[in-house]
């Protein structure tokens, strides 16, 4: 495995070195690196998602998630690893998650450091992006696009990826359920600089 030390982009070939899946990490990579750069097609993906355009009310709904989505998540990517280290895959796994933390960080790292709001919301952002990176590879067959009643609806309560991977290649951050709702908001700025910033 290359090791990468400075990326701006997906390196080229990266789907055929993570094997299995690794065409939906590179999907996911690229929509991401495309987002911060064209924002205004950012349109609002289904009826049943709530947008969330303020930053500073995106941020304090963090609080606010359904706690059994985020520890959904939380197995679905502890399963994944398990899965992928037991097929010998840890290191397109590893090789993956240190890619997409290079590819997304600098999109993402709020300009002020001192801000505890923009802070949060970016490492939500990073380990929502990784959850998603460990789950396409350990399940390369799986369908990571949304369907027209988005990550929030009924029938995505057995997948809680449904859907997110899509939302954040193009350039929505996939807050989570809060009362009933499921809110996404923009994490890129009209002038696509991140929310955080």
């Amino acid at each position: 495995m290359v090791r990468h030390f400075e990326l701006t982009e997906p390196p080229e070939g990266l789907a055929a070195e993570l094997g299995p899946g690794g065409d939906r990490v590179e999907r996911l990579l690229r929509g991401i690196c495309a987002a911060g750069r064209a924002p205004a097609r950012r349109r609002a993906p289904g009826s049943s998602l709530t947008v969330v355009r303020d930053p500073a009310v995106a941020a304090a709904a963090m609080d606010r998630v359904d706690p059994g989505w985020l520890e959904a998540l939380d197995r679905r990517r502890g399963a994944a690893r398990e899965r992928l280290v037991a097929a010998g895959r840890e290191k397109q796994l590893d090789t993956a998650e240190h890619v997409a933390m290079l590819v997304a960080t600098p999109r993402l790292d709020p300009a002020d450091q001192t801000d505890p709001d923009a802070r949060a919301v970016s490492g939500a952002l990073l380990w929502l992006i990784g959850t998603v990176v460990a789950d396409a590879l350990a399940d390369p067959g799986g369908a990571p696009a949304a369907n027209g009643d988005g990550p929030g609806h009924d029938e995505d309560k057995d997948d809680p990826l449904s859907g997110l991977a899509e939302l954040l290649a193009s350039g929505w951050w996939p807050i989570g359920p809060v009362n009933g709702a499921f809110l996404i908001s923009p994490y890129a700025a009209d002038g696509g600089e991140p929310h955080a910033r």
